[in-house]
């Protein structure tokens, strides 16, 4: 089929003249088209700061190994076939509400046409408001837990996995709510109890578990995008994050074409080489 495409665009001719599996082609074509259906993984993930902490986008650290501060970036990512699409990149304010930026994710994906089919999140995205975006946007979430004391009383006077009903307050631009969800107890699964806010019901309480895991992918991209991490001792927010994004685009373009044949290390090296024969070309 990839012959026939070829051939096609050398010719200027149609699919349909150079052979008899046009009809195998657009059925492909359009199944796949199908298949917008995805599932949104989310984390955040920091770069280092060495100099004096200022301003609203620099979080305080701890000063350990020259850290003063970090800058943190929201990052959401598609997961199709496998791979990870990072499409969604905003540098978080010490206070931003992620429910907002959760929300223009979301609209965002509707605009391209890709039905969410799950959004799976990290322990630092549980809360009220995060829930309440979700239900208003009509989307499935599954979000691990933090153990607090509550719910650790939970596990403990249950012998098996239960779900139950949950209500979460919070406050919101000077006004209280309450958020409805479900908390998904999951008895030793791979040697622990793991707790879950969801709007997903599974009879068998390991699958929330198995899909879960599949976030897991996310922090394997953060480590390979660390591989080649454009720095810079800026504290302008707008430049941090021009260098983060432009790194995550260069793990978008490997994503799409060479994650299987070449690692991304390389990848990089070969585009830059690339880059400078064109560039030496063009001079001389």
């Amino acid at each position: 089929m990839k012959k026939a495409l070829l051939k096609a665009a050398e010719s200027n001719t149609y699919v349909e003249t150079i052979g008899n599996k046009a009809d195998t082609l657009h059925y492909h074509i359009n199944k796949n088209y199908e298949e917008t259906f995805v599932t949104l993984v989310g984390d955040i993930t920091s770069d280092n700061f060495y100099g004096k902490v200022d301003g609203l986008h620099i979080s305080p650290w701890t000063g350990e190994k020259g850290i003063k501060g970090k800058f943190n970036f929201l990052v959401l990512g598609v997961m199709f076939r496998n791979k990870i699409y990072p499409f969604y990149v905003k540098i978080l304010r010490i206070g931003s509400f992620k429910a907002k930026y959760l929300g223009e994710a979301i609209e965002l994906c509707r605009k391209m046409n890709l039905r969410i089919k799950t959004i799976l999140l990290d322990r630092g995205f549980y809360s009220g408001d995060v829930i309440d975006t979700f239900n208003f946007h009509k989307i499935n979430y599954l979000i691990f837990v933090p153990k607090k004391e509550l719910f650790k009383s939970m596990l403990a006077s249950t012998d098996k996995s239960v779900s139950i009903w949950h209500e979460i307050p919070y406050s919101k631009n000077k006004s209280r709510y309450r958020a409805e969800t479900q908390i998904a107890l999951v008895k030793n699964v791979r040697e622990y109890d793991w707790i879950f806010a969801t709007n997903i019901s599974f009879i068998k309480k390991e699958k929330y578990v198995w899909l879960y895991m599949k976030r897991w992918n996310i922090e394997t991209m953060f480590r390979v995008h660390d591989e080649a991490k454009i720095k810079t001792k800026s504290k302008n927010p707008v430049i941090r994050l021009f260098y983060f994004m432009m790194s995550m685009f260069l793990l978008f373009l490997w994503n799409l074409t060479l994650k299987f044949e070449v690692p991304f290390k390389k990848f990089i090296i070969d585009i830059n080489e690339v880059l400078r024969k064109e560039v030496n070309y063009f001079i001389c």
